[in-house]
This record gives C-alpha cells, sequence and structure tokens, in this order.
C-alpha cells in the first residue's frame, strides 16, 4: 500500500540534505500513538527473537533535497506498507491525521499535514479532515518480463548500503546487486506473505555472473544520522550513481523491476537503496 503524505511547511526552516532519517524519526513518533500498529510496523523484528535478518513491512521515500523551505511550501514523501502490515493502513491513516503538526528538524518546526493519496493512482484517501475512499491495497508487484533485452542501466537514487563481511562495499558488479534484491525478495515474503522458488532464485544468482558492467559512475556519499536509542551519531553512507550492464536481461528484468518498488540493501526503512532501471 503506497501511501503518499503532503504536508505544508508552517514556519520556513532549513532541513538536512536527506530527510530520510527525519521522516522515519518523525512517523515513529505519531505512529507511537497506536502501540499495536507500531510493533508490528517498527518493531516487527521482536516477534522473530530479535534476528538482525529480519526486515521491518515498510518502505520510506523522502522528496528530493531542498535546502529551504519556506512557509507555504509543500514536502511529500511515501511511506509504502508491505505485505500483511497493508492491513494496517486505516490505523496508519488515523495516527498521521490525529497528530495537529508533524514537527521536523532540529528546531522542530511545524509541517501541517494536507492530504494523503493513494500513490500509484494520485487518489485521495485523505483531504481537509474527510475520509474520501477506503485505502485498497494494490499489487506493485505485477508480472514484469521482456525478451530481446541486452543492456540495461542502473540509477542508485538514494544510498545504497551493502554490507560484506561486517563492511560496506565501495565497489559492487551485476551479481551482487541480484544477489542482494534476491535476499530482500525471500525475507520479505517469508516474513510477510508470498513466495519464492528457490531454485529459481539459485539459476537467477548464477546467470548473473555472465553479466558484464560496461560502465560505473558510482562514488560513495558521506552522511551521518543520529539515533536517539543509541544516543549517537551512525555512519549513514552510501554509493550514489548509475551503472550500466550488457547480457541477456530476460532472467533479471521481473527482479530488477522488484527492486524498483521495495529498494535494494540496508536501511532501506530510511528511504535507502531506491533505484531507477531502464533497459535498452
Amino acid at each position: 500500500m503506497p501511501l503518499l503524505i503532503r504536508l505544508k511547511c508552517c514556519e520556513s526552516v532549513r532541513l538536512p540534505r536527506y530527510l530520510g532519517s527525519t521522516l522515519h524519526g518523525v512517523m515513529g513518533w505519531i505512529l507511537s500513538t497506536n502501540n499495536e500498529t507500531y510493533q508490528y510496523i517498527f518493531e516487527n523484528r521482536k516477534y522473530g527473537g530479535g534476528k538482525q535478518d529480519i526486515v521491518n513491512p515498510y518502505i520510506l521515500e523522502p522528496p528530493r533535497f531542498q535546502e529551504i523551505y519556506n512557509e507555504g511550501d509543500m514536502l511529500c514523501f511515501k511511506f509504502i506498507l508491505l505485505g500483511n502490515a497493508a492491513n494496517l493502513t486505516k490505523s496508519v491513516i488515523d495516527s498521521l491525521v490525529s497528530s495537529p503538526y508533524f514537527e521536523l528538524g532540529v528546531e522542530r518546526k511545524k509541517f501541517e499535514l494536507v492530504d494523503i493519496l493513494q500513490a500509484d493512482r494520485l487518489e485521495p484517501i485523505w483531504h481537509s479532515g474527510k475520509l474520501h475512499t477506503e485505502p485498497i491495497a494494490t499489487n506493485m508487484l505485477a508480472s514484469w518480463e521482456q525478451r530481446g533485452i541486452s543492456r540495461c542501466s542502473i540509477h542508485f537514487i538514494t544510498p545504497l548500503r551493502i554490507r560484506r563481511g561486517g563492511a560496506q562495499l565501495r565497489e559492487i558488479d551485476f551479481p551482487t546487486i541480484i544477489r542482494s534484491i534476491t535476499r530482500r525478495v525471500e525475507s520479505l515474503t517469508k516474513r510477510y506473505d508470498g513466495y519464492v522458488d528457490d531454485d529459481v532464485v539459485s539459476s537467477v544468482c548464477e546467470l548473473s555472473n555472465s553479466v558484464k558492467t560496461t560502465s560505473s559512475g558510482l562514488y560513495w556519499s558521506e552522511m551521518s544520522r543520529y539515533s536517539n536509542r543509541r544516543k549517537r551519531k551512525m555512519d549513514f553512507g552510501g554509493l550514489l550513481g548509475a551503472m550500466t550492464f550488457e547480457g541477456d536481461m530476460y532472467h533479471f528484468s521481473p527482479w530488477l523491476y522488484a527492486a524498483s518498488c521495495l529498494h535494494v540493501g540496508r536501511n532501506v526503512t530510511f528511504g535507502c537503496g531506491q533505484i531507477d532501471v531502464v533497459f535498452g
């Protein structure tokens, strides 16, 4: 269930370059007013015994960088509920509309909720104090296959964070991207409903070794965020830029399309790992 949340700035403010952490904190604070919803969406890992590989059932997509928001400016971001978490959409909306203001930035400047739209259809769900339509979950991941594709370009829109051996990778190739995508899809379907054929995963990972990197314009973007839970700054850097690849893309196009909706790598709940894929 992709929700597009639109806010209006009430007080001029300078905000961080990347708003993923800021909006993650605000959404957590607002949803904490409903304990059951908060625990399922933000603390699902606890239901699985605290295992680190359990993913949370949502994605946050922050807006592009805008340093200064003046009074009246709009700030829009997506909050996407995945799998069974879509059943909590009504509860999430109730929490959001019950909050008089969203307070952002170090100075906690006020932003007013304007409306909530179903992001893929741009249909209003809530506006001016009224619930217009009951939110209906959509299937974002319809089958997407194409034959005869021999090239693709992947643009990393937000920082890509993939760890190996306890360290963040600063160089990646096509097999690394495909393995990260398949692991994410497997984790989500296992935890929040769905099915992935293990044999297909093994095959697509093996086939990915035949795809060549034809260009890479990746660079490391240094960022940090402050963790209220750990009371210290955390590394938040990741890879940005674009890469192009050459090979038979038939087997990979559905996975890459899924990744363009589900993101790739770590910290996707802060908006990291958002990609755009172009085939040619």
